[in-house]
C-alpha cells in the first residue's frame, strides 16, 4: 500500500511546519502533497515555500496564495495585513537594497507561485484546496454536512454532488471525515484517528491545518492517505437513498469482484468489510475466512490523522517579532482557533 502524506494551510509558520515534516519521516511515506495556502497570516511564508517546494512532490494554490497577486476578497483585517506585509518580501519588484541574485531568486519563487492551479485529479481522487464545487474560496464545514449537526444543508448536498468518489480538501482548518451518510466525523473520534474509505461511497476528507488550526486543537494537523495505486479503486454506482445506512453490495462491479475474489474463500458473499458483523459470518473463529477478512480491509483505502505538537511559543516569538504583522495572528496559535 502506497502512503501519501497531505498537508495543507501552513501559513507562514515554520516551526509548525517543520514539526509536520519531522513526522512525516516517521511514518513510511511515499511522498507529499500540499494543498495550499503556504502563505497567509505568518511572518515565514519565504522559508515555508522553500520548505515545501523542496519536500513535496505537487502543490495547489491556496486563496491566500493567490491574494499575494490579486486583492483579496472577503479577507478579515487581520488576515488582510499579513498579505499586504508577506508581499514587500514576496514580490521581487518591492525588494530593497536587494541584490541581482536576491532578486533574480525571488521572481523565479514569485513566478511558481503564480504558476500554481487549485485543484488536481488523480483518477476518481480529487484534491483541492477548499471544496470540490470552488477549489479557492469555498467552505467545507461540519455544520452544512453533519445530520447530528442540523444538516446536510442543500450547500452540503451540492458539494457532495460534485464529488466523483473521493476529496480531499483544507482551507476550513478544521480536520474531519463526511461519506454521503452525512455523519461528519472528527479526528479524535475515529478509532486510532484512522478512517477507512469504502469504494462507491462518496466521501469529503478535510485534512486540517498544518500553521493555522481552527478545531481547537493548537497541535499541527495533517493526513495520510494509505491506497493501493497500481490498481483503480472500483467506483460503484451512487447508492439510492434510502440504502445509504445499509450493507453495501460489492459484488454489483465486476471489478471489485475481481479484485477481491482472491481473497475471498469460494462461496462467501462480498460485501462492505466495514459491515461484516458476527451474524453475517460462518464462523467467528474461521481462520479461514478471518484471513480473507484481514485481507479486504488491508485491500481497503485509509486516511488517517497525524496531530503534531510543536513549539507554539518559539512560533508566536517569529509572529511578534514583525511589527506589520497583527499579532492576534500569533497568540490565536495557543488555543487553535
Amino acid at each position: 500500500m502506497h502512503r501519501r502524506a497531505i498537508i495543507s494551510d501552513v501559513h507562514g509558520n515554520l516551526p509548525a511546519l517543520e514539526a509536520v515534516l519531522a513526522d512525516i519521516q516517521t511514518q513510511n511515506v511515499g511522498d507529499i502533497v500540499c494543498l495550499g495556502d503556504i502563505c497567509g497570516y505568518g511572518p515565514q511564508p519565504i522559508e515555508c515555500i522553500e520548505r515545501v517546494r523542496a519536500a513535496a512532490k505537487w502543490v495547489l494554490l491556496g486563496n491566500h496564495d493567490e491574494a499575494i497577486f490579486q486583492e483579496p476578497a472577503n479577507f478579515s483585517r487581520n488576515a488582510y495585513d499579513a498579505i499586504v506585509w508577506q508581499r514587500t518580501i514576496l514580490d521581487p519588484d518591492k525588494l530593497l537594497g536587494a541584490t541581482p541574485e536576491q532578486i533574480a531568486q525571488a521572481r523565479e519563487r514569485w513566478e511558481w507561485l503564480k504558476s500554481l492551479l487549485p485543484t488536481c485529479t488523480e483518477k476518481n481522487v480529487r484534491y483541492v484546496h477548499a471544496s470540490p464545487r470552488d477549489p479557492l474560496h469555498e467552505y467545507v464545514l461540519r455544520e452544512d454536512f453533519d445530520v447530528g449537526s442540523g444538516g446536510p444543508t442543500r450547500m452540503g448536498t451540492e458539494i457532495m454532488a460534485d464529488v466523483e468518489w473521493l476529496c480531499f480538501c483544507g482551507h476550513s482548518h478544521r480536520p474531519g471525515v463526511v461519506a454521503e451518510d452525512y455523519k461528519w466525523w472528527l479526528p479524535d473520534a475515529l478509532p486510532e484517528h484512522k478512517s477507512l474509505i469504502r469504494p462507491g461511497f462518496k466521501t469529503i476528507v478535510n485534512v486540517g491545518s498544518v500553521g493555522q488550526p481552527r478545531d481547537g486543537i493548537a497541535e499541527a494537523c495533517y493526513a495520510i492517505f494509505e491506497y493501493d495505486p497500481p490498481k483503480d479503486i472500483p467506483l460503484l454506482p451512487p447508492l439510492p437513498a434510502h440504502s445509504m445506512n445499509s450493507t453495501i453490495i460489492m459484488s454489483k462491479n465486476a471489478a471489485a469482484e475481481t479484485q477481491l475474489a482472491s481473497a475471498v474463500p469460494h462461496g462467501t458473499s462480498l460485501v462492505d468489510p466495514l459491515e461484516w458483523n458476527d451474524e453475517e459470518t460462518r464462523n467467528e473463529q474461521d481462520p479461514e475466512l478471518q484471513r480473507a477478512r484481514e485481507s479486504i480491509v488491508l485491500m481497503t483505502p485509509k486516511v488517517f490523522f497525524r496531530r503534531v505538537p510543536y513549539n507554539i511559543e518559539a512560533a508566536q516569538s517569529r509572529f511578534f517579532a514583525v511589527p506589520d504583522l497583527p499579532r492576534y495572528n500569533g497568540l490565536r496559535l495557543a488555543v487553535g482557533k
